[in-house]
């Protein structure tokens, strides 16, 4: 009985130690896909608020941009808005995008109250007159691929196209890009020895327009 007391005992010790060592091989097995679905849920997370953040600014920019349009207007009134005058419109929409957007990663601000990077935004005041329509700013580091709204053929003009009918009125547009820069970057497999790419950058574009307050 002693004997086998001892049998069954090292026979129990011989299993656990099995069992815990295949515990660890599953462990290690099903890691990198537990690693892979966090990074893909906060990536997910993290793109949904940098998409809501820049329609934010881009909306913004373009009410702060009409505001200062308007202003001008009656500062300068009967006679026409200035080329001085359409350069603090475009400002004020450039550094609207700046004040609310800066903080984001890849996005950084301008020394001194200049410039941000990382933010290409183009400014247009659809009133037929605008002669910096379409100019872009924030284009520290250019204007990526991934922005086609903002590339040079693809810009606003200023012509001021009717509301409804034969009534127009002038309106701002304001385009901004963002580059987006996901946490998870894995290069998958595919036959034919070619390899797709899952996660990496991805560019969110937003135009937004509002129209001058018609008192």
């Amino acid at each position: 009985m002693h004997c086998l007391g001892k049998w069954i005992a090292a026979h129990q010790s011989t299993a656990g130690s099995r069992s815990g060592g295949q515990s660890l091989v599953e462990f290690a097995l099903i890691l990198p896909l537990l690693l892979v679905l966090l990074l893909t849920i906060a990536d997910f997370g993290r793109l949904f608020s940098a998409g809501i953040t820049i329609e934010s600014t881009a909306r913004t920019a373009a009410e702060t941009a009409s505001t200062e349009y308007l202003r001008e207007v009656e500062r300068v009134a009967p006679g026409p808005v200035s080329a001085s005058g359409y350069f603090s419109v475009h400002q004020a929409a450039w550094q609207s995008v700046c004040d609310e957007a800066a903080w984001l990663p890849n996005a950084a601000p301008g020394g001194g109250g200049g410039e941000c990077s990382g933010l290409p935004t183009v400014v247009c005041v659809h009133d037929d007159a605008d002669p910096s329509c379409a100019d872009a700013y924030n284009t520290g580091g250019g204007i990526p691929a991934g922005c086609p709204s903002l590339e040079a053929g693809s810009r606003p003009t200023n012509t001021q196209l009717p509301e409804s009918g034969s009534n127009t009125w002038p309106y701002v547009e304001v385009r901004v890009c963002y580059r987006f820069s996901a946490l998870l970057r894995l290069d998958i497999p595919f036959i034919g020895g070619t390899l797709s790419t899952l996660g990496g950058d991805f560019f969110i574009e937003r135009v937004r327009t509002f129209n001058v307050a018609n008192y």
